[in-house]
C-alpha cells in the first residue's frame, strides 16, 4: 500500500516538474511540427513516402496542442493526399468537435463541406445533406460580415448547387452586386463543379502520387481547395 502511495505522488511530482519544464509551449511546438509537415508536402516531387512521413508529423503536431486547428485543416488534406477518406472524416468531425457550437473559427465551415463530399461519395444522400447545409449556413453568416469575399461567394455558390442544383445557384450568382469579371468567374467555377469530382479526382491524385506523377500541393478543382483559412 505504501508503494502505490509514493508512487501516486511520484506521478504528481513528475508532472509538475514537466508543466513547470522550460522550452517551447506546445502550441509552438504543434506549429513547428505542422510547418515542418506542410515542407514536406511542398515541390514538384512529392511522393506518397512524404505524405505518410507528414502525416506522422501531423499526428505528433495533434498531440502536442489537439486545439491546433491548423493542423486538423492539414491533416484532412494529406489523408485525403493518401486517400482514407473515413479518417479525413474523422479528422474534420474532431475539429468540429474542438471549435465547439459557439467557436469562430472558419475553417468550421470547411470542415463540414469535406464531410458533406466525403457522404456524397459514399453514396449516403441523408449526411451528404446534413453536412453541407451546415456549411451553407456557415458561409451565409460569414457573407453577412464579408458580403464581398469571393472565396466565400464561390464556396457558397458549390454549396447552393449541390445542394439546390445549378439553376439555383446561377440565379444566387446573377444576384450578386459584384464585378462582372468576379460574376463571370463564379458562373465558370459553376460551369465545371460536380460533386462527384471529389472522389474522382482524389483518387486520382492519391494514385498519381503512388506512381510519382503528380504534387500533393496541387489542389483539386472543388470547393475543399477553394476554402481559405479565414
Amino acid at each position: 500500500m505504501k508503494k502505490i502511495v509514493m508512487c501516486g505522488v511520484l506521478s504528481v511530482v513528475l508532472c509538475g516538474l514537466v508543466a513547470c519544464a522550460p522550452g517551447k509551449s506546445d502550441r509552438e511546438e504543434s506549429n513547428r511540427l505542422y510547418n515542418e509537415a506542410v515542407s514536406l508536402l511542398a515541390g514538384d516531387d512529392v511522393s506518397i513516402a512524404d505524405c505518410m512521413a507528414a502525416q506522422g508529423l501531423l499526428e505528433q503536431a495533434i498531440e502536442a496542442d489537439d486545439e491546433n486547428i491548423d493542423v486538423y485543416f492539414g491533416k484532412v488534406l494529406n489523408e485525403l493526399n493518401l486517400w482514407r477518406p473515413d479518417s479525413a472524416y474523422h479528422t474534420a468531425s474532431v475539429a468540429i468537435e474542438k471549435i465547439g457550437p459557439e467557436g469562430k473559427n472558419r475553417l468550421k465551415a470547411y470542415f463540414y463541406t469535406v464531410k458533406g463530399f466525403i457522404a456524397y461519395d459514399r453514396g449516403d444522400e441523408a449526411e451528404t445533406r446534413e453536412q453541407l447545409s451546415q456549411a451553407l449556413a456557415l458561409y451565409e453568416s460569414y457573407l453577412q460580415e464579408e458580403p464581398a469575399n469571393l472565396d466565400y461567394l464561390l464556396n457558397k455558390t458549390v454549396l447552393v448547387a449541390g445542394l439546390e442544383g445549378k439553376e439555383k445557384a446561377l440565379e444566387f450568382i446573377a444576384g450578386l452586386p459584384v464585378k462582372e469579371t468576379d460574376r463571370q468567374m463564379l458562373t465558370e467555377s459553376l460551369a465545371s463543379f460536380e460533386l462527384s469530382q471529389f472522389g474522382e479526382t482524389w483518387r486520382a491524385k492519391h494514385e498519381a502520387l503512388v506512381g510519382g506523377g503528380q504534387s500533393a500541393a496541387e489542389a483539386p478543382a472543388d470547393s475543399t481547395s477553394n476554402t481559405t483559412q479565414s
